[in-house]
Formats: structure tokens, C-alpha cells, sequence
């Protein structure tokens, strides 16, 4: 929810629950930074205090939801999510459902969020795809087991190594289209910089002429110039999104080694919340929608 309307409604959100906190005993503090969120309780010192992060539908997207946990994770602080329609509260527990910031996962394999981020290759450039459907092309990332021969790997990433089972060490990484696999990684760690041969495609921006150049990721070859974003995106490139690793997002604890806890956050009204890995790291708070005056 852009504009006016959305600040308005985190507002409105903002001042409801810093009103509760502050009865349940919170001294209650509103940075001035956009950098930190819109209001932090504290009740007492040894207990992690509470970033307040209102929700609009709109914001309740793993992207969004993801990023304020990290923020909070990284400065010892707990959240405190903050809704005022059932929708957006059964959004926000999916989200943090076990799997926590997944779309599933299975015999330790996982299957991602798409996130807003480009994929960066070893060389320079993005990972992209050509895309010839009507609309905007549907994106996935899963871990499997297949293929179980060399694949592409960042550095230092060991895609030969299996297991007792035999399968690999390292799950495979698979990349689909609308249903059709275009690339395929030994396992997240190779996304940090992944070889460009492992895209069909990758794009980047000449220092001379500013054109973006996309190249073909088997040779290099220079399949396509354009003078901007748009028109490159025109021709049928689009951009591989980066899928949302809750590891990469949230730090090595909330990987697929974390441990199983007691089911993860409360909310304020009783209910249970997040699954294993986000123990005690957010919580629900519900208010009432009230219409402007």
C-alpha cells in the first residue's frame, strides 16, 4: 500500500500498539531515522526490547517480513508485528510457520521465496532468462538431489561430495520458469557468485556507451544491445530474482541446521507463531481498524 494511505495506516498502526505496550508497562521511543522502525519498547533492562513493524497487506510479503526480522535480529531485538485484519495475521503466521520464511520443505529439501534481488555472476553482469509468454514470467527455486554429477558451483563450494545415502552433500539448486528448469547450482552457497555459464543468460552495462549488453552464459557471445532496462526487458530479458534464503537473510543459525525449538514466537493474544529457528523472535499484535476521521 504506496503513498499517503499506506503512511497513514502504519501510522495509525504504530500509535495503537505503542498505546498497548505502554499499558502493558513498555516505555515506548520513536526514532527519527527511517533506518529504525517507527517505535521500540523497552520494559526492563536484560530483556530485548521490541521493534514495532505495522503491517499493511501489502507488507506482508517474505521480502518484507524477512528484512525486519533480520534488522532486529541484528540489533538484539525482538519484533513485535503489528495488523489490523485477520488476513494479514494468517499471512504473517504462514510466513513464519514452520518452514519460517519458506515455501516448503521435505527430506531437508527446501523450496524458496523469489526475493527482489539480482543475481550478481563471477565476471560482472545479472542473471537473466529470455522470456517470450504474455504477462510476467513465475519464477521458483527449489533443492533436490538431481542431477547428481558436476553442476555449476561457486568457490570453494564442493558439488562432487555425497553423503552416507549417496546423495549429495551439497543439494542441488534448480532455477524454474513457469515450470521449465533454466539453471541449476551446487546448493545457496553458490549464489554469492555464481558462475556466469550456470544462467542462459547474463547482462550488464557497458562503462563506454552505457548500453546494456546480454550475453549468452555457454560462450559469452553478445546476443542482444539495448539502450536502457526497458528495452532490454522489451526484447524478452527479464532478470533471475535471487530466492529468499532464510540463512543468508537471518544469519547461519536460522539455516538448515537449526535446531528444533518449543514452536517459535507468541503473539499478543495467545496464539502460537513461528516454527523452529525463530524462537522467541517476534510476535502478533492485532488492533482494531478504525476508520480516519
Amino acid at each position: 500500500m504506496p503513498g499517503p494511505l499506506g503512511d497513514a495506516t502504519r501510522q495509525r498502526l504504530t500509535d495503537a500498539a505503542a498505546t498497548r505496550l505502554a499499558d502493558d508497562g513498555y516505555e515506548v521511543s520513536h526514532p527519527e531515522t527511517r533506518a529504525e522502525p517507527p517505535a521500540v519498547a523497552t520494559r526492563s533492562e536484560g530483556e530485548a526490547s521490541l521493534a514495532v513493524e505495522p503491517l499493511t497487506p501489502d507488507d506482508a510479503t517474505a521480502t518484507v517480513i524477512g528484512s525486519r526480522l533480520a534488522h532486529a535480529i541484528d540489533r538484539d531485538r525482538r519484533v513485535c508485528f503489528v495488523v489490523e485484519d485477520d488476513a494479514t495475521a494468517e499471512t504473517v503466521r504462514s510466513l513464519l510457520a514452520d518452514p519460517p520464511l519458506l515455501v516448503a520443505e521435505r527430506d531437508g529439501r527446501r523450496t524458496f521465496h523469489a526475493g527482489p534481488d539480482r543475481i550478481p555472476v563471477a565476471g560482472g553482469g545479472y542473471a537473466c532468462v529470455r522470456f517470450e509468454g504474455l504477462g510476467e514470467p513465475t519464477f521458483a527455486w527449489r533443492e533436490t538431489d538431481t542431477p547428481a554429477g558436476p553442476v555449476p558451483a561457486g568457490a570453494g563450494v564442493d558439488a562432487a561430495a555425497v553423503d552416507e545415502a549417496g546423495r549429495p552433500a551439497v543439494p542441488r539448486l534448480v532455477c524454474e520458469v513457469d515450470g521449465r528448469v533454466v539453471a541449476v547450482l551446487a546448493g545457496v552457497e553458490s549464489l554469492r557468485e555464481p558462475p556466469a555459464e550456470a544462467f542462459p543468460y547474463a547482462y550488464s552495462r557497458h562503462p563506454d556507451d552505457k548500453r546494456f549488453r546480454v550475453r549468452r552464459g555457454a560462450d559469452g557471445a553478445v546476443v542482444e544491445s539495448a539502450s536502457g532496462f526497458a528495452p532490454m526487458k522489451s526484447a524478452g530479458y527479464v532478470p533471475i530474482p535471487m530466492p529468499i534464503v532464510p540463512e543468508h537473510v537471518l544469519g547461519p543459525a536460522y539455516g538448515p541446521d537449526r535446531g528444533v525449538g518449543s514452536g517459535g514466537g507468541r503473539e499478543g493474544d495467545g496464539e502460537d507463531g513461528a516454527g523452529p529457528g525463530l524462537d522467541d523472535a517476534w510476535e502478533l499484535i492485532r488492533v482494531d481498524a478504525v476508520d480516519p476521521a
